[in-house]
């Protein structure tokens, strides 16, 4: 009977060692930088074990571990699949940091193909501090968060999960982001068409008549009060006045007429001799390198809001002016049927910290800014379906504006 116990005891030892053994070899196909290895994406791709229902019931006949390794593979293709159709963030790393997956919404929002970073540390996609990031602290923690707000470049909620081996080490760390960013432009948006209505009602009414009244005062007026009145009382409300349009133009979509504009020739013609003057007396100069894949190539966008977004940008670099030469750059070129024009400018930069906001209401770092010149250039721009993006650092600021081609001349 002893005996008898003993083998049965023994049998059971020798088949979980197997079952063990089978686990590890999973865990050996993952490698950093893929979920599964070369030979299991080739067993993955065999259409004979998945085609023909006779070799399919061989499958029963192969290892357990080669077996298991077909399953998580073409689980993975099927998986990848709709992470790829959902509108989040997800994105997995492993007990390293280092990114082995992320959907199409990751590529399409940070501008990266669908597997350039594969096998990089995930600092490199989202270019923070480690301490901030929250898979990153999962993964030293061993803590998962559930829906937790994220304030920083970019604002959402994620949530973080743990994936396991057999012996408990972290195998993965997943993490689902929410991206929140349009909701709370648009948020911003609603609230400040919401202000301006009543600074228009308010405030624009009352600097009408007071101007009104300074007109007439101002023919009453001994002569030393009158150059006051030109200089500096009724030029301060125009700029007032002024203020409150520039908001109004950011929070109201303003009636526009697009037309057909050929954007080398905007630049080279209009643009370079409307800024001349001012090229001159401020010791700026221009450098234009225009794609000659846009000879025939047009737009659709209004002329004059147009040269609105490029005094805009004018403006703000001649702002970073150092003391030395400013050198203004203006590029163009053309890319799967979208127009990109990028502003450079070697000026002193924007502060890091700065960068999230410069495009909100308001915000300036001048003494004299309004916070408006670069709100209304992004207003302009998505007005016509286009986009406007910024990278800046100490050797100067770079506007990239894209806009979708409208029509070709022939």
């Amino acid at each position: 009977m002893i005996n008898e116990t003993i083998q049965e005891l023994k049998e059971k030892i020798a088949e979980l060692e197997e079952k063990v053994i089978s686990y590890e070899s999973i865990l050996n196909t993952i490698t950093s930088g893929s979920i599964f290895s070369n030979e299991t994406r080739e067993l993955s791709s065999s259409n004979q074990l998945t085609r023909n229902t006779d070799i399919s019931n061989s499958i029963n006949e192969l290892p357990l571990h080669t077996k298991y390794s077909i399953f998580f593979a073409n689980s993975k293709r099927a998986l990848q699949s709709i992470y790829d159709a959902l509108p989040h963030h997800i994105l997995f790393i492993d007990k390293n940091g280092i990114i082995t997956l992320y959907n199409q919404q990751v590529a399409n929002d940070f501008r990266i193909t669908k597997y350039e970073l594969i096998g990089r540390h995930i600092r490199n996609l989202l270019k923070i501090e480690d301490k901030e990031i929250c898979l990153l602290q999962t993964l030293f923690t061993g803590e998962e968060f559930y829906n937790k707000e994220i304030l920083n470049i970019n604002y959402g909620i994620i949530n973080t999960r743990i994936i396991r081996d057999i012996n408990g080490e972290i195998l993965r760390v997943i993490g689902i982001f929410h991206n929140l960013n349009e909701a709370r432009e648009s948020e911003k948006l609603a609230m400040s068409g919401r202000i301006a209505a009543g600074i228009a009602h308010e405030v624009r009414n009352p600097l009408t008549t007071v101007r009104g009244y300074l007109q007439f005062l101002q023919e009453e007026a001994p002569p030393q009060y009158k150059q006051l009145f030109n200089d500096l009382l009724i030029p301060e409300l125009d700029r007032a006045n002024g203020i409150i349009t520039d908001f109004l133009s950011i929070t109201k979509n303003a009636n526009y007429k697009p037309e057909a504009i050929n954007i080398n020739n905007f630049i080279s013609n209009h643009i370079k001799q409307l800024l001349f003057s001012e090229t001159f007396l401020n010791n700026v100069k221009f450098e234009f390198f225009l794609s000659e894949d846009l000879i025939a190539t047009h737009i659709f966008f209004d002329k004059n809001q147009l040269v609105q977004v490029f005094l805009n940008l004018f403006h703000n670099a001649l702002d970073a002016k150092k003391e030395d030469l400013l050198i203004i750059t203006i590029a163009t070129f053309i890319d799967n049927d979208i127009i990109y024009i990028t502003f450079k400018d070697n000026g002193t930069g924007i502060p890091s910290a700065d960068l999230p906001y410069i495009f909100d209401p308001f915000f300036s770092t001048k003494d004299d800014g309004t916070g408006l010149g670069l709100p209304l250039t992004k207003k302009l721009i998505q007005n016509h379906n286009g986009t406007i993006s910024v990278l800046s650092g100490d050797n100067g600021t770079t506007f990239t504006i894209t806009l979708p081609i409208k029509c070709t001349a022939t």
